[in-house]
Order: structure tokens, then C-alpha cells, then sequence
């Protein structure tokens, strides 16, 4: 292959070079280094241009006859990231299992012991994302404590793991109220089923430092730091506040966590932080969230995911240093639930227990926030978009039923809906998607999967 001279590709490189350190320096980790060409490349300078650039043309030309790839620009860095809200594994959601891997044709349904028939309709919608994040809020340990009590007591089976990672998730926060429900063994043991699934974990360890350290994850070479913090836990009198050396997770300590969260945002392209908040409930961000959100923005989190009130809480778009986006969604909702069970589209429920009667715990959605590459070699905000998901639980059918069986399953709102052999739910859908759109805001963008 023919080669440029030395001397007038140093002039080629000088005349391009002028906006080429603001992009250096907002690339950060992926910075390219140009080579100089030396001391003599400065007399290339004072050559005619009628005398340079045929030269250089044809010179070029030629190159990139024998290698076409010589001149064609690296393509823009883009990569898309999903979230989606708390997993629950409630008593009946289990059932639904069990009763799945009985009687199911499926071999992934029979070989996860029904957990993948949960969640496989999602499937579709994770096949688009480079990285898919949730909040397993379920410890799955070995059970000292039964589903019982006010707040109940969660549990369950490594195997559940397994179905998460082939429905196509890949990174699992545990740092929610619920970690302790297995007592601390628990913190350990969930970590260590959800590694050995093939899930990334965040939010809960060993120790202290464990718990509280980052991961960090590569997709289209973009490097993504990922942390997670819980407002509070339901346990109190298991967190061990005066030594990191006991399983716990990571509870939110305010400025110790904001310095941390400046460090770790100087490692990576990207920073997403999970943070478990708000009350149980509500619709609303409070003034915690609100202030804490405004504080993970300032210090350069590009995307915060909201759990914990079992609601769909509004996705807003601040802004960040430098102008740059900062996505928060205040809560995605539940993913997966046995909560809701007594609602249906127009009757009024009764019950004053928000967490069996209200609609609001099956609404849910699949945040997908696309970053690609500006001109500048910065990372912006491309799209901010949702997949409304809605959880189907046949509770309410069960009257007149012999040998009932509950049936509890996610799914992408549309799909789930569009069965023709479920003409019932035409009411549903139009309801269920008129209060996700209201509920997630303006700033967001439903799409159908």
C-alpha cells in the first residue's frame, strides 16, 4: 500500500486539528491521541496549496484504492439502555409458577420451573436494549423467614434467576427495603444466585465496600458505571451502622454517597444510579426525591431509575452539568407483582387496601433511554422512550372455578391486549394506557415495544 509522505500529511493533520482537543477532552476514557509528525512537519505549512493539494488528493486516493476502510470515520457510539421496575415474588405469583411448570409444553418454562413463564412475553421488548436493568426485590435465599406478616416477608428459588437472564436482563439492583428479609446470610446468598445466573449485581454484598462499589459495563465501547441506593429498609434492627465488615446494603448516606457518586462519574462515559425511594403508593415524587434527584443530577448521573412505590411515578429530563440531559424516572412501577388482584376496569373497589385493590401496582413500563455520539465525540441524549407494560392476574376469576389456579404474568401492554380472544380487555387498554401516558409525562415517548 502507498504511503503518505511525512511532510504532507503532517499538513493534512494541521489544517484539521482546530476543534480537536474539545472533543479529547469530552470523550474522557475513549480519548484518541494524534501522533505529530515531528519538528520538520512545520515547514510543510509554508507550501503553495496549488503545489499540496493534488498531491495529497491523489496520494489519499490511492491508499484508500488498496484499503477502503483508510478514510471511512469510525461510526458514531450508541448504545441503549432499558429499565424496568421491582420484582416481586409474591405467594400467588408463585403459585402461577409452579402451576406453569406442570403443566406447560414449554421446555424453558419446565427447565426454570415455570418463573420463565412470568416474564417471557417481555422478551421482544429486551431484545432492543444493550443493557437491561431492573430491581430484584425478592431475596432468593434459603428461607428463614415464611411470606408472612405486614410487610410481608419475600422469598425465593435461585432458579427465578435464571428465567430474568434468558428473558434478556443483565444487571440486578438488590439495595431495596426488602434485602433483609432473609436476614443478612440473605444479602449474601441472593448475590450470589443472581451472579451465578449470569446477572451483574449492585446495591448489596458482603461487607460495606462490596455493597457500595460500583460495576462498570461496556457496550459498543461506551463504558457505563452503574450504582444502586436504598432510602430505607424494612429490618432496622439488622443494619450494622458502626462496622462495613457484616452482609448489608447500600444505604443512602447523602454527601459521603454524592462524593463517591463524583468519582465513579470521572471512570466511565455514563452513570446510571438506582435509587429505591419515595413512599409506597404514591404518585407522586416527594421532596426527597425531588432534592436528591436534583443532587445526582449536579454531579453528572446521566440516568437515575426510581423504584419502590409500586406506582408509575413521572420520567422527567433535567439538566445536568454542562448542559447535558440528566433522565430521572422517579418510579417504574412494578414489573411483576401479585399486587392490584382485585382491580377490574370499571368496578369500584371497596377495599381500602391500596395494595390489592388500586390499578395503578399492574401499570408498569419499560424505560428505554437511547445515547448516541454527537460530532464533538460527546455522548447525548438520542431518545427517551417507554414500552407500558401491564401484569395479567386472573384473582377475580376464581369464583365458580373447581381446582383454580392463579395466573400471573408481564407483558407489553399492547401485545397483552391484543389477543382477539380477549375481547373483555378492550375497556382495560384504552384506560391502562391513557393513565401510563398521563402518569410518565410529557417528556417520554410510548412506543409499542
Amino acid at each position: 500500500m502507498r504511503r503518505v509522505p511525512v511532510v504532507l500529511l503532517a499538513a493534512l493533520l494541521a489544517a484539521a486539528c482546530g476543534s480537536r482537543a474539545g472533543r479529547d477532552e469530552a470523550r474522557g476514557p475513549q480519548t484518541e491521541h494524534v501522533s505529530t509528525a515531528g519538528d520538520d512537519a512545520g515547514s510543510a505549512v509554508a507550501v503553495p496549496d496549488a503545489a499540496v493539494e493534488p498531491r495529497i488528493a491523489e496520494e489519499v486516493d490511492a491508499a484508500a484504492d488498496e484499503d477502503p476502510a483508510i478514510d471511512a470515520p469510525a461510526p458514531p457510539r450508541r448504545v441503549v439502555i432499558q429499565a424496568a421496575g421491582d420484582y416481586l415474588l409474591h405467594t400467588r405469583v408463585h403459585n402461577s409458577a409452579r402451576f406453569h411448570a406442570a403443566v406447560d409444553a414449554d421446555p424453558d418454562i419446565a427447565a426454570t420451573e415455570g418463573y420463565a413463564y412470568l416474564v417471557y412475553r417481555v422478551k421482544p421488548v429486551l431484545a432492543r436494549g444493550d443493557l437491561n436493568v431492573f430491581n430484584l426485590e425478592t431475596p432468593l435465599a434459603t428461607e428463614r423467614n415464611p411470606q408472612s406478616g405486614d410487610p410481608p416477608m419475600l422469598n425465593g428459588p435461585p432458579i427465578a434467576a435464571v428465567s430474568l437472564v434468558r428473558a434478556g436482563f443483565h444487571v440486578a439492583s438488590t439495595a431495596n427495603n426488602h434485602a433483609y428479609d432473609q436476614d443478612l446470610e440473605g444479602v449474601v446468598e441472593t448475590r450470589q444466585a443472581a451472579m451465578d445466573a449470569g446477572l451483574l449485581v449492585v446495591g448489596g454484598g458482603a461487607n460495606g465496600d462490596e455493597a457500595r462499589a460500583p460495576i462498570f459495563v461496556e457496550r459498543n465501547g461506551i463504558k457505563i458505571g452503574i450504582l444502586a441506593f436504598t432510602e430505607t429498609v424494612n429490618r432496622t434492627t439488622l443494619v450494622e451502622r458502626s462496622s462495613g465488615s457484616v452482609p448489608q446494603v447500600a444505604i443512602w448516606r447523602g454527601d459521603a454517597d454524592l462524593e463517591t457518586i463524583r468519582s465513579i462519574r470521572r471512570q466511565c462515559d455514563l452513570l446510571l444510579v438506582f435509587f429505591h425511594w419515595g413512599g409506597e403508593f404514591d404518585m407522586v415524587p416527594n421532596r426527597f426525591q425531588r432534592q436528591t434527584a436534583a443532587d445526582l443530577c449536579a454531579e453528572g448521573v446521566d440516568l437515575v431509575v426510581g423504584t419502590h412505590s409500586h406506582t408509575l411515578e413521572e420520567v422527567r429530563r433535567l439538566e445536568g452539568p454542562d448542559e447535558a440531559a440528566c433522565v430521572v424516572a422517579y418510579s417504574l412501577g412494578n414489573f411483576l407483582s401479585n399486587q392490584g388482584l382485585k382491580y377490574r376496569v370499571g368496578w369500584q373497589n371497596p377495599d381500602p387496601d391500596r395494595a390489592q385493590g388500586i390499578p395503578y401496582t399492574r401499570d408498569a413500563a419499560m424505560l428505554r433511554v437511547t445515547y448516541e455520539e454527537d460530532p464533538e465525540g460527546r455522548l447525548q441524549l438520542a431518545a427517551l422512550e417507554a414500552v407500558p407494560l401491564w401484569t395479567e392476574n386472573n384473582w377475580l376469576d376464581r369464583f365458580g372455578v373447581e381446582n383454580f389456579e392463579n395466573d400471573i404474568w408481564v407483558a407489553p401492554l399492547f401485545a397483552s391486549m391484543a389477543d382477539p380472544e380477549q375481547d373483555r380487555y378492550d375497556a382495560l387498554y384504552e384506560e391502562r394506557l391513557g393513565e401510563i401516558r398521563k402518569a410518565l409525562g410529557d417528556d417520554v415517548t410510548i412506543v409499542e415495544e
